[in-house]
C-alpha cells in the first residue's frame, strides 16, 4: 500500500509541474508576442522616418541643382560685359583698322578665309 500511495504522490506532483510549466510558458508566449508587437511598431515607425528623410533629402537635390544652374546663368551672365569690355579696351583691338571690303577665299569643303 505503501508503494502505490507513493506512485499517487508522483504523478500529483508530476501534474503540478506540467500546470506551472504550461503557465509559465503561456506567460513568455504573451510577453515575447507584446515584445515583438511593439518592437515591429517601432520598426515600422522607424522606416517610414527613414523614407520621408530620403524624401526631404531628393528634394533638396533638385533644389540645389537648380541654383547650380541658376547661378552658372548669371556668371555666364556677368562674364559677357566683362569680357567685351575687355577685349574694347585693349590697346591692340584699338589699333585695328576698319575693313571696308570684305573678301572671302573658299579654302576647303565648308571653310573659309578673310583676305584683305
Amino acid at each position: 500500500m505503501n508503494v502505490v500511495h507513493h506512485c499517487t504522490q508522483e504523478k500529483h506532483n508530476s501534474s503540478s509541474i506540467g500546470i506551472t510549466s504550461r503557465y509559465c510558458f503561456s506567460w513568455i508566449m504573451r510577453v515575447g508576442i507584446l515584445t515583438a508587437l511593439v518592437l515591429g511598431f517601432f520598426y515600422v515607425m522607424l522606416l517610414n522616418s527613414l523614407a520621408t528623410q530620403g524624401f526631404a533629402l531628393e528634394e533638396m537635390k533638385v533644389e540645389r541643382l537648380q541654383i547650380q544652374k541658376e547661378v552658372e546663368k548669371w556668371d555666364i551672365a556677368l562674364a559677357i560685359p566683362t569680357s567685351l569690355y575687355a577685349l574694347q579696351s585693349s590697346e591692340q583691338v584699338q589699333m585695328m583698322d576698319d575693313v571696308d571690303k570684305k573678301h572671302y577665299i573658299a579654302v576647303k569643303a565648308g571653310e573659309v578665309a578673310f583676305q584683305d
